[in-house]
């Protein structure tokens, strides 16, 4: 399998996901992670789709508000990525 290639907007997704503490069962309101990210994008629901079609986040309906969170794939692959900038700064 090539490796996965994340855009800069799925790694900002990820990352804001884990800030507002979406992970595993503590899932966040997806008006919540809108409104969190620096910029919002016309490609948001997409990247939203690509993330949870890989693995990286799951997504949930809770009362008709949709809610994402990590998965353990998903802190996997961010861990990955902070761990590739710090090696940049080194």
């Amino acid at each position: 399998m090539p490796p996965v290639t994340l855009s800069v907007l799925g790694a900002k997704i990820l990352l804001t996901v884990w800030k507002l503490n979406g992970v595993g069962g503590s899932s966040v309101a997806e008006e919540a992670l809108k409104e969190a990210l620096p910029d919002q994008s016309d490609g948001y629901s997409q990247e939203v789709g690509v993330l949870h079609g890989l693995g990286f986040i799951s997504k949930t309906d809770t009362d008709g508000s949709p809610r994402v969170a990590l998965t353990p794939l998903g802190l996997a692959i961010l861990r990955q990525i902070e761990e590739d900038k710090l090696q940049e700064l080194g």
